[in-house]
């Protein structure tokens, strides 16, 4: 009997720590929200510091849009979710179509990787679990 007290007052603990802090109001940053904001500070970085040589000015602007989408959108879970669907859909999309046209010997290009990396960064946000499981 006093176990089951004691589990009952653990789980409501770990419940309370993921609800709304009562002073301030706010809910601590789920994994799909710290994601989110990663990944949207490492597009912006990629589209400040010329690390992969990107082919035009479109991709370059499409980078900072997502990037500061990502930070945006990271300060709400829902959010933060929809922020990954829209990675997979847009990168996604541009990874299946530059993957058609590949490069010398038939490999990938750095644009190809980089369309990739960004859908399945997508692809992970949208799916990782909010919270640990008890």
């Amino acid at each position: 009997m006093r176990n089951e007290a004691a589990v009952k007052s653990r789980k409501a603990t770990k419940k309370a720590d993921r609800e709304a802090d009562p002073t301030t109001g706010r809910r601590p940053f789920s994994r799909a929200q710290l994601l989110a904001l990663l990944v949207g500070a490492l597009q912006l970085v990629l589209a400040s510091v010329p690390f992969l040589p990107l082919a035009d000015s479109g991709t370059h602007a499409l980078y900072v849009a997502t990037g500061l989408a990502g930070v945006m959108l990271a300060w709400d879970h829902r959010h933060a979710r929809l922020y990954g669907v829209a990675l997979v859909l847009l990168y996604g999309q541009l990874f299946i179509a530059d993957a058609e046209d590949t490069g010398t010997l038939g490999l990938p290009t750095w644009e190809t990787l980089a369309y990739g990396r960004a859908a399945l960064a997508g692809v992970v946000i949208a799916l990782i679990p909010a919270f640990k499981r008890e």
